[in-house]
């Protein structure tokens, strides 16, 4: 006597939840990795922000005054550093810093702004408003989808 064993595979049906579950859990991924890069180019914009605040008050101690544009810190002759940070492209801030001065004739006082794409009370310790920031914008807007984020001197 034969006996024939009668192999099953997969029905559509199984197969389809399989594919259903596996595009739940990447769409979660994908969700989480973005929120993760927008940290992650926060970080950057704070950090970038902290490395030109040092050439900055670096320039202040041998010049006795603030650069009128944050392009001219090395033309004295002096490199205060290696290169200009700049902003992570992606996300919905603008890709460039923001630098003003108080007094053309001679800056004693600076502001420098770039904005977050996250709301984190943990950085958010800048400077909320500056009356000689001039096109600069300290000021929060919680509505916003964008947190403006300053600094000053140190």
């Amino acid at each position: 006597m034969k006996i024939h064993s009668k192999s099953r595979g997969f029905t559509l049906i199984e197969l389809m939840v399989v594919c259903a579950i596996i595009g739940i859990l990447s769409a979660m991924v994908i969700v989480s990795l973005a929120s993760a890069k927008a940290k992650a180019r926060d970080g950057k914009r704070v950090s970038d922000l902290a490395q030109i605040q040092g050439a900055l008050e670096q320039y202040f101690d041998h010049n006795n005054a603030y650069p009128t544009t944050l392009n001219s810190i090395n033309n004295s002759g002096t490199v205060y550093i290696s290169t200009m940070p700049t902003a992570p492209v992606g996300g919905s801030c603008v890709s460039s810093y923001g630098y003003d001065i108080n007094d053309n004739n001679k800056p004693t006082d600076y502001v420098l702004q770039t904005c977050l794409e996250n709301n984190n009370a943990a950085i958010q310790d800048g400077l909320s408003s500056d009356p000689y920031a001039g096109n600069l914008n300290c000021a929060s807007n919680s509505t916003a989808s964008t947190y403006n984020y300053c600094v000053g001197p140190k």
